[in-house]
């Protein structure tokens, strides 16, 4: 069949089949795969960077409930992770997600407004629930509502038998908690 087509219809499909096998496929999500860009990495945070662990770069915010005394940290790595601070009750919770390592399933945690978007989360227990974006980070502890302090890039919410928290932008932080009732310095 090919070779009753004219000269330039064979050059044109010749043309077209390599075309398309030597095109590479784009990245499912490529803000995901580039820290860099990520909106979290460009958060001011704490100023100091008490007692993080070896993978954290740097503490975004400090979230306190009850017996709960956790540090919300990033890497540019690509790491976005959570761990109790030094002086905590809780020494042993460290979690943490490399969202250029994950396909980021589309996802907006229970409690929370705001966009859907990729997500890669971990749990410690059935206490508490990390969920990392490229834009934010979605904290939830259960059982605890005593005592309730953010500082850094966060806002909280004391729901039902815990307290949400959100980290990143001003803008992030309303969108996922447009009525928080934790604040820095409130």
């Amino acid at each position: 069949m090919i070779d009753r087509l004219p000269r330039a219809a064979t050059t044109f499909l010749a043309l077209l089949a390599l075309g398309a096998c030597s095109t590479p496929a784009p990245p499912a999500n490529p803000l995901l795969k580039d820290p860099a860009q990520w909106p979290l990495i460009k958060l001011k945070g704490l100023t100091d960077n008490p007692g993080l662990p070896d993978e954290a770069e740097r503490a975004l915010a400090q979230i306190k409930v009850g017996s709960y005394d956790m540090l919300a940290w990033i890497n540019s790595s690509g790491l976005c992770g959570l761990s109790s601070a030094e002086w905590s009750v809780h020494t042993d919770v460290s979690m943490y997600v490399d969202l250029t390592k994950s396909e980021g399933h589309l996802e907006r945690p229970e409690g929370f407004s705001g966009p859907v978007e990729p997500a890669a989360s971990s749990a410690y227990s059935t206490k508490v629930y990390l969920f990392c974006t490229p834009t934010r980070m979605l904290i939830r502890i259960s059982g605890e509502t005593s005592q309730p302090h953010v500082s850094g890039d966060a806002v909280a919410q004391l729901v039902n038998d815990g307290l949400n928290a959100v980290v990143g932008s001003m803008e992030a932080q309303i969108e996922s908690l447009s009525h928080p009732t934790v604040t820095r310095g409130g």
